[in-house]
């Protein structure tokens, strides 16, 4: 009997963790409950429309691949797996700390009226920071003529989802969805050992997909305060 009450006590104690049933005529016995969401947190501030954007971005990259591969198969050959809309490997999380991120444009621009650019380009370096939280990152590109800010949530083994936003000018980034059309979402995916790739929907159009090669930076080669 006193074995039975230590149970139940130890069982109720779980309770908090694990779901506690008690099952007449076998003596205690504890249900684990089925781990949460790893997606809800993202989905839980998403809005409607960015939904529908990042469910559409397998479809981005089928044609912005196809828009850049005639002329450019040499250049999407050489970036090799940063390319590979297929390439995600296990254990996407980002370690906290400094990156050297190196973006690449890829399809044709979207906007009325600015300057035509080739359907494959790349921008000068910058470096990006990742942060630790609970329940998600922070990441902010510090340098560099785009600079997203925003937060990393975990989504699977294979991806984290990023929401965002895109600054104007020399100002820091707004919160996601604080103001209209400054929104920037994506996902991050580990492409290969110490290298991984956000994969970002921007939203001022300058293409359908601006891919970063996010790489570890030597505690030497890190920026200064």
């Amino acid at each position: 009997m006193r074995r039975d009450a230590r149970l139940l006590a130890l069982c109720l104690l779980a309770a908090t963790l694990a779901g506690c049933a008690i099952t007449q005529g076998h003596g205690p016995s504890a249900t684990v409950e089925i781990l949460a969401d790893p997606g809800k947190a993202w989905k839980e501030r998403i809005d409607q429309a960015d939904a529908a954007r990042l469910d559409a971005l397998p479809a981005l990259w089928v044609s912005a691949r196809a828009a850049a591969k005639p002329r450019f198969a040499a250049a999407l050959a050489r970036e090799g797996a940063l390319l590979d809309p297929a390439r995600a490997l296990r254990y996407p999380a980002l370690p906290p700390g400094a990156y050297h991120c190196r973006a690449v444009k890829l399809g044709p621009a979207q906007r009325t009226g600015a300057p035509r650019q080739p359907v494959f380009r790349t921008l000068a370096p910058a470096f990006c920071h990742v942060g630790g939280e609970e329940d998600a990152q922070s990441f902010t590109i510090q340098t560099g003529a785009e600079r997203p800010s925003g937060w990393l949530y975990p989504d699977g083994d294979t991806r984290s989802v990023f929401l965002g936003a895109l600054p104007r000018g020399k100002a820091a980034a707004p919160v996601y969805g604080a103001v209209p059309g400054s929104n920037a979402l994506g996902v991050v995916e580990r492409v290969a050992q110490f290298r991984w790739r956000l994969t970002l929907v921007p939203v001022d159009r300058s293409a359908p997909l601006t891919i970063y090669e996010l790489t570890p930076v030597p505690a030497d080669q890190q920026p200064g305060d």
